[in-house]
């Protein structure tokens, strides 16, 4: 017999022993009133006494769904309560208590276990201890019931009577499904939203976990709860804090709400918890314990980082691009002025090695905001269908000589590999900046790996950022020194490096993080201190056959005769497209914003063949100056031009043909380059369209 059943008999003969005696008193009554010998049946007159005694016994066994019952041995007459015709569904006018009447209630599944213990109680003359059955009612209703029977024993002789009850105990069952279901969905929903629940008792000093606890705090179930457990696992920086200042740890001094550090005793892994608690009191107001909750909050804490670091590089990023963009301005000039300046020099003139060495100066420079610009994924691309092999062979023999002698290369080509959206130019960089991250980590030597696979991230397996679909993974391993925990956090943050001062900028894997993040791809990396670094790179995959790469054939500079408006609010700048598109033949016209731009194109008598314009203009942007000047006069051919990219300046992609862009820094010669290419283009297509079929203007800001 199980514990339970056995706590529950007890009770029942305790029940039983009390209810006899109420019996006893009321049958003696009855006696006294009536003068009768024989227990009336339900339902008979009786006498005052008697009634009340009936009355009361009824109430009590109704609060408690218990129904007895008598049987005389001698007489072989039974007797039942109220309460247990109401349990077995008999009715007290025409339902004759009887053993047969009982049986035929219990349940037909039930009924010859029921009997054969019946049989048994009545040949060893002792109870039947606590049964357990059910019981069907006419309707179809069933019940699940306890019956325990006991003996009665006048002087030494065998029992002469049987007391029996009948507990109903459905109500209990379903208050105990219920009670089970709530206590599984009170854990479910700590278990989903990370919380914990305890209490303490003061009076028997002892503390209850929820579920969910033992798991927050890392402690096994089968560990029996303690406050002095659960005080040594909260981190020993933060004990101060949780207890208040107390000096001897007390349930009753815990701080709320707070948050801790708890250290897990089996993995020593750190926690985060917000923890809040709440004094409980009697009904006179004096503290009996203390019920509290703990929050875990590490994956928070996680997100709220990531979050700080993702915003702390996105102000950095748009500081490096307003930055790289007034520096792209300087240099044009810089690189604009030395090219005229080299032209007016003799070529034995010791004035020409000066201005090699600022050339350069400031071709270095130029790499440097080009950096700078891919940080921040405002570099100006021109993505394409590529073959990601063929690129890694393309790029190889310019990463041998670059990691040095010392360095074993291995290129491990995956079969055929997907196709990628991609930068050519990006893409080469991207390789290059790991190559010589590798390098610098293998001082003495080591083995650099790099290796492509096809890969399908699944949607169980995605990270957060991630979406699921198929993607080219590509790999750079070294076997070099490895990256310490401490500085894990700052590898792809800009300018900082391990290097010594002079060594490097610190922005090679943050042009790394911002080029594959510009191409809409994800980067992390796997490092052991002293065991090496493994970078992985994942580019979505697209569908199309690989774009064959155009040959760059070179071209000579011609001029032209055509009028070219500009118009660049920097003044180095504009006088410089001035004098240098004077140079090669051009008649200009020059402006400082849109509406300068707008108005000198009113008044000009001639014909405007081409708008070079700066991107982002003091009251105006490029696309709608161009519209406005179309409204004006006619819509014309646009060279634009800028030191960085923003992706909601131009519908679409920047470079699918319909819109020309000259990137800054550049030299007088390409920008003559660049300006006859538009108009050799302009005048092809108006000779394919006719001379009829002027193109519509397009749809654009308007410039206030």
């Amino acid at each position: 017999m199980s514990a339970a059943a056995s706590r529950e008999l007890e009770a029942l003969r305790a029940r039983v022993a009390e209810l006899e005696q109420a019996l006893s008193r009321a049958e003696a009554s009855r006696r006294r009133g009536s003068g009768a010998d024989r227990p009336a049946e339900p339902g008979s007159a009786r006498g005052p006494v008697a009634i009340g005694w009936e009355a009361q016994l009824d109430e009590a066994e109704q609060a408690a769904q218990m129904g007895n019952w008598l049987w005389d041995i001698g007489s072989n007459h039974v007797t039942w309560s109220r309460q247990l015709f109401r349990i077995l569904g008999c009715d007290p006018a025409t339902d004759k208590p009887s053993t047969e009447a009982f049986l035929a209630a219990v349940h037909p599944d039930d009924r010859e276990q029921m009997r054969a213990g019946l049989e048994l109680a009545m040949e060893t003359g002792e109870g039947s201890g606590a049964r357990a059955f059910r019981v069907r009612h006419r309707d179809g209703a069933v019940r699940e019931c306890l019956l325990s029977s006991l003996p009665v024993v006048e002087g030494a002789g065998p029992p002469t009577r049987f007391f029996g009850a009948v507990v109903d105990l459905t109500e209990r069952r379903r208050a105990e499904q219920e009670l089970r279901r709530s206590e599984r969905m009170l854990n479910e929903a700590q278990r989903i939203a990370h919380v914990g629940s305890w209490s303490y008792d003061l009076a028997s000093r002892t503390i209850r976990w929820s579920e969910e606890l033992f798991h927050i705090l890392g402690v096994d179930p089968s560990v029996r709860p303690t406050f002095e457990l659960f005080a040594s696992l909260i981190h020993p920086e933060d004990r101060h804090r949780v207890f208040g200042g107390a000096e001897s740890a007390s349930p009753l001094g815990i701080a709320s709400p707070v948050e801790c550090r708890v250290v897990r005793p089996s993995t020593g892994e750190l926690r985060h918890v917000q923890m809040a608690a709440q004094l409980l009191t009697d009904d006179a107001g004096a503290i009996t314990g203390l019920v509290g909750t703990s929050l875990d909050i590490t994956e928070r804490r996680r997100l709220e980082e990531q979050l700080l670091h993702s915003q702390k590089l996105e102000a950095i990023g748009r500081l490096a691009g307003g930055v790289a963009h007034d520096f792209n301005n300087m240099l044009t000039a810089i690189f604009g002025h030395r090219e005229l300046a080299v032209r007016k020099v003799p070529p034995s003139s010791p004035v020409l090695d000066h201005l090699t060495q600022i050339g350069t100066a400031a071709e270095r420079a130029a790499a440097l905001t080009r950096q700078l610009l891919a940080f921040a994924r405002k570099q100006l691309i021109q993505p394409t269908v590529v073959d990601p092999n063929a690129l890694i062979f393309g790029v190889e023999p310019l990463l041998r000589p670059l990691v040095g002698e010392d360095v074993e290369l291995a290129v491990l080509p995956g079969s055929q590999i997907w196709p990628i959206h991609i930068d050519r130019g990006q893409f080469e960089q991207l390789l290059m900046n790991l190559a010589v991250n590798a390098r610098d980590a293998m001082p003495a030597g080591g083995r650099l790996t790099i290796e492509t696979a096809n890969t399908t991230i699944e949607a169980g397996d995605a990270p957060p950022e991630m979406e699921p679909g198929d993607y080219v993974e590509l790999t750079v391993t070294d076997t070099g020194q490895g990256i310490d925990d401490a500085i894990r956090h700052y590898v792809f943050e800009p300018f900082f490096t391990t290097k010594e001062p002079g060594k490097g900028s610190g922005l090679g894997l943050a042009t790394c993080h911002g080029i594959v993040k510009q191409h809409g791809g994800h980067i992390w990396f796997s490092s052991t201190p002293g065991q090496g670094t493994r970078f992985t790179i994942c580019f979505p995959r697209v569908r199309g056959a690989p774009s064959e790469q155009p040959a760059r054939a070179p071209s000579a500079v011609s001029g032209g005769g055509e009028t070219v408006l500009v118009v660049e609010d920097e003044a180095q700048v504009r006088d410089l497209c001035v004098t240098a598109l004077r140079s090669f033949g051009y008649s200009v016209l020059a402006a400082r914003n849109g509406k300068e731009a707008v108005a000198l194109a009113a008044t000009y008598s001639g014909v405007i063949h081409l708008l070079v314009s700066d991107v982002v203009l003091p009251d105006a942007r490029g696309p709608a100056l161009a519209a406005a000047l179309a409204r004006a006069r006619a819509p014309l051919p646009v060279l634009y031009a800028s030191g960085y990219t923003e992706d909601s300046l131009f519908p679409g992609d920047l470079l699918d043909g319909s819109v020309h862009f000259l990137s800054k820094p550049y030299t007088p010669t390409q920008l003559a380059k660049a300006v006859r290419a538009v108009l050799d283009a302009s005048a092809q297509a108006r000779r394919a369209k006719g001379p009829g079929d002027a193109p519509p203007p397009a749809a654009a800001e308007r410039l206030q």
